[in-house]
């Protein structure tokens, strides 16, 4: 899991308490490890028993990467220039969203590895709505399949903007009805959601 404590200093004690909370759920069957991802908080424990619910949360989700968000949480996806940004609105008002670039960040989610991992951070929690948006004219539907990186002979298909594409690759990808994904192209800058 992955926790961003709206940039501020976080002692070494409480990154171990966290670490350990983190190992005790996945432990018991309450996450995995490796893909669990977890809302952004200010203190609170999400997910562990008797919790209080968190105020209003913020995550700032940079390329390459997934993070969600709790009820009434925001999203803020800086710099979004030739990236497509994925935000899953769950039913109980939590948000999961990814950041897809089109060149992998090092150490980051490939382009063809953010659906994926989105949909392992949304499991089988009921979706309301999924929202595409960035810079659709840069990209081509295949990219969430097969990122450019994995091209080798240079033979990667060419941008075509093709909105329905990206639609209909989405919505597979994510297991969800493809009239819950809608598709905007949106100006360069920081998208919130």
């Amino acid at each position: 899991m992955e926790f961003v404590v709206s940039e501020r200093y976080v002692s070494k004690v409480g990154l171990a308490v966290g670490a350990a909370l983190v190992l005790a759920t996945c432990a018991t069957g309450g996450g995995d490890a490796v893909a669990a991802t977890g809302p952004a908080t200010h203190g609170a424990v999400v997910g562990a028993p008797g919790a209080a619910q968190p105020a209003a949360a913020g995550v700032s989700i940079t390329e390459g990467k997934v993070a969600e968000v709790g009820p009434k949480g925001t999203i803020l996806y800086p710099s979004v220039t030739s990236c497509l940004v994925v935000t899953v609105y769950l039913r109980d008002g939590g948000k999961v969203g990814g950041h897809a670039s089109l060149f992998q960040v090092p150490g980051k989610y490939r382009s063809d590895e953010i659906l994926p991992a989105i949909r392992r951070a949304v499991g089988g929690r009921p979706v309301r709505a999924v929202d595409v948006s960035g810079a659709v004219g840069a990209w081509n539907p295949s990219y969430f399949e097969k990122a450019i990186e994995q091209y080798t002979d240079g033979s990667a298909p060419e941008p075509t903007g093709d909105a329905k594409g990206i639609g209909d690759v989405v919505a597979k990808l994510l297991g969800q009805p493809r009239k819950a994904v809608t598709v905007r192209d949106v100006p360069d800058g920081d998208i919130t959601r």
